[in-house]
């Protein structure tokens, strides 16, 4: 088990899927925890669940504002961060280019991309005013590594996350301080929950196929499989390992099968 015993992590997107499986292992491992999320029902029903280790502040990434807002609480009432999870996300319809609607291209982009950037932004002005030191992730796609058809908006802002990720990493592998912000990217493939739950799942047993197909193993992940590797990329163990996209995929990345 990893120890994130004294250190303050933020989560975004934290109160299902991925999120919230990262928050629960997080808490676990001794983090205070701090989830953003835009569903204070889940949040804070998430919250409850893990105890006074966990605190949920109600957060649309999309706007710039309301994450200034947040991370001033966080300032105020944490005073530090150590650690930091960029993972809320969402998809759109499928749907060619040609076909496909600037309304789901603009919710897509705002919440992925513009909300990972304006998340990322506020977490590495807080991490270089303390001391120079931290971890972060931000969560990209299989889609953000090898294009799909249809979805162009989701690829696109994946794609976007991951040079995104880089760029900061080049940026922050030395602080003034003499320390370094390692900032990497995670690229899952079909994850079970989230937005692979059953409900949906079920509801469209063709897309649901079409998914674990794609992948060399022929299932769908875990988010506790999304997890491990999300905390080793937080945790010091990984403490030479920065701008990197590391893929969670079952092979999908690696041809077709």
């Amino acid at each position: 088990m990893y120890d994130f015993t004294g250190k303050v992590c933020l989560v975004t997107g934290g109160t299902s899927g991925i999120g919230a499986r990262v928050s629960e292992r997080l808490v676990e491992c001794g983090a205070q925890l701090i989830v953003l999320g835009r569903d204070p029902g889940k949040g804070f029903l998430l919250a409850d669940q893990l105890g006074s280790a966990c605190r949920f502040i109600e957060c649309d990434v999309a706007d710039a504002g309301r994450v200034e807002r947040a991370f001033g609480i966080v300032r105020k009432d944490f005073g530090r961060l150590d650690c930091a999870f960029n993972n809320a996300g969402v998809t759109a319809r499928y749907g060619a280019i040609a076909d496909s609607c600037p309304d789901d291209w603009a919710r897509v982009i705002g919440i992925n991309l513009n909300g990972t950037y304006h998340s990322l932004r506020q977490e590495l002005r807080m991490m270089a005013a303390q001391d120079g030191v931290g971890a972060i992730v931000n969560t990209s796609s299989c889609a953000g590594v090898v294009p799909i058809g249809g979805q162009v908006a989701y690829v696109a802002s994946k794609h976007a996350i991951n040079a995104m990720s880089q760029v900061a990493a080049l940026e922050y592998a030395r602080t003034g301080s003499g320390g370094s912000i390692r900032v990497n990217a995670i690229a899952p493939g079909p994850i079970l929950g989230g937005m692979n739950n059953e409900e949906r799942l079920k509801a469209s047993p063709e897309n649901t196929q079409r998914k674990i197909d794609v992948t060399a193993m022929k299932r769908f992940g875990t988010a506790d499989e999304v997890a491990n590797a999300v905390l080793w990329l937080l945790s010091d163990q990984a403490s030479y390992v920065t701008g990197m996209v590391m893929p969670i995929d079952g092979g999908y990345g690696s041809g077709k099968f």
